[in-house]
């Protein structure tokens, strides 16, 4: 039977890939592939967004078996992978694709090239970052990069006291603080303190089109 599952299986084979290497490239266990390969459940297209390549084949071809015989020319430009938009609560509640119900997203935009698989994006509010960052300008946040390896002046999300915030990392010896990079935001620099958790690191924007005239 031609299947979702029987094509991911044979496709899997043909690529000499293991079902644990297949759940590493699309961020799920070996068991979560036993079950799209046995039709028990479907993957998930952030999940298809990452096997496709890897299987050397198209979402389409996966889902429903379509080939699309009328390119004879290959498509070198990559597809774009699309990741959710995020309000402040569910930011806080981020740490991977799971995490957050697809149900509950609203909105999906093209990942910037830096974005790890768990990255999303966050929409700014208020000029605390004024003039580098407007309020409605969409971040995208990876939050598999630890604080650790992340430099001063480097921007971040820290959920403090429920609130999600976006400011600078300043690193001071065996102290960190949070900055704003508008001068004239009061209060302009933060102690980040034990009841602030680092929430992922800034790795791009997303630029929407403008009107000109």
């Amino acid at each position: 039977m031609n299947t979702v599952g029987s094509r991911i299986k044979k496709l899997r084979k043909e690529k000499k890939l293991t079902q644990k290497e297949l759940g590493k490239i699309a961020g799920v266990s070996d068991t979560a592939v036993v079950l799209w390969e046995k039709e028990v459940n479907v993957p998930k297209l952030e999940n298809l967004q990452y096997i496709a390549p890897a299987l050397g084949t198209t979402i389409d071809y996966i889902m429903y078996g379509k080939i699309d015989h009328s390119i004879e020319v290959e498509d070198y430009r990559p597809v774009s992978r699309m990741i959710p938009v995020l309000s402040d609560v569910q930011a806080g509640n981020w740490s991977n694709v799971q995490s957050v119900s697809k149900m509950d997203i609203e909105q999906w935009l093209p990942a910037p090239p830096n974005a790890g698989k768990n990255s999303y994006y966050m929409v700014v509010r208020g000029v605390s970052n004024f003039p580098h960052f407007k309020d409605g300008d969409f971040i995208c946040i990876d939050p598999d990069i630890d604080i650790e390896y992340v430099q001063t002046g480097e921007m971040i999300v820290a959920q403090c006291d429920g609130d999600a915030t976006f400011k600078a990392l300043v690193k001071d010896y065996n102290k960190m603080y949070l900055q704003a990079l508008n001068p004239n935001f009061q209060p302009n620099i933060l102690e980040l303190k034990e009841n602030c958790v680092y929430k992922g690191k800034y790795v791009g924007k997303f630029e929407p089109s403008k009107k000109f005239i």
